[in-house]
């Protein structure tokens, strides 16, 4: 049988490697929070990349009705609907036409079904927009124009509050509190860093020491574990 304090070893050590092995990735949200620092941003090409206010999270719509919240600011269209990268949620927000409603922003199905779709990109205030290519029916003059689709939810937590990990880029407020909700550039939200990504939230120093130590509490308990069993090795010897 292994000893508690020793899986509970290999547990931490586990828990610490993967904040390491992640520190740079998009969004990442650490196991332990002693390794939690301000997230980095790195310039990024691409025009659905972007990088949300220091403390604000963008909101993910599903699986089921259920809502999460994520930094990891890479998004792509599939299917005409503004997605997280990587694990295909909605991205919600509030679409033209719809205030109030928090919904899954996606680009008008006729364009999307005719191919005139172009230029899809996030823009400083949370707008996801697009080109549309318009065509005069009578003069055969093209035309582009520019279409807004919305603006991209943002959520933030009450001061002090430790939201529950999900996985490594989603969170959950705790049982009782509720997000605040808005857009960016709103007054209580700054704006979006766009063409940018985050580099995620683990400070790989802190990360490495505390890998260090979780590696030496291990060995620890692994020179503990081998006393117990020498002890009770000889004590079967002994009663033999």
């Amino acid at each position: 049988m292994i000893d508690s304090n020793f899986s509970a070893a290999f547990t931490r050590l586990a828990e610490r490697r993967q904040d390491v092995l992640h520190a740079f990735e998009p969004g990442f949200e650490p196991e332990r929070s002693d390794v939690a620092g301000r997230a980095g941003t790195q310039p990024d090409a691409n025009p659905l990349h972007a990088v949300a206010p220091e403390g604000a999270y963008f909101v993910a719509g599903g699986p089921g009705p259920s809502v999460s919240f994520s930094r990891a600011g890479a998004f792509e269209i599939a299917s005409g609907e503004l997605r997280f990268a990587g694990d295909a949620r909605p991205v919600l927000g509030f679409a033209i036409g719809r205030p109030g409603a928090v919904v899954p922003l996606a680009v008008d199905p006729y364009d999307a079904a005719l191919g005139h779709v172009s230029d899809p990109r996030l823009e400083a205030d949370g707008t996801f927009a697009y080109s549309r290519v318009a065509v005069d029916p009578r003069s055969g003059d093209r035309r582009i124009e520019r279409v807004a689709v919305g603006r991209i939810a943002l959520a933030r937590f009450p001061a002090g509050t430790q939201p529950d990990r999900i996985d490594g880029t989603h969170v959950r407020p705790p049982a009782g509190v509720a997000p605040v909700v808005g857009v960016p550039a709103d007054g209580r939200f700054g704006s979006l860093t766009t063409h940018a990504r985050d580099l995620g939230r683990v400070d790989i120093f802190a990360g490495l020491d505390r890998l260090r130590e979780a590696y030496d509490d291990l060995d620890a308990g692994r020179a503990s574990y081998k006393a117990h069993f020498a002890i009770d090795r000889t004590t079967m010897d002994l009663l033999k």
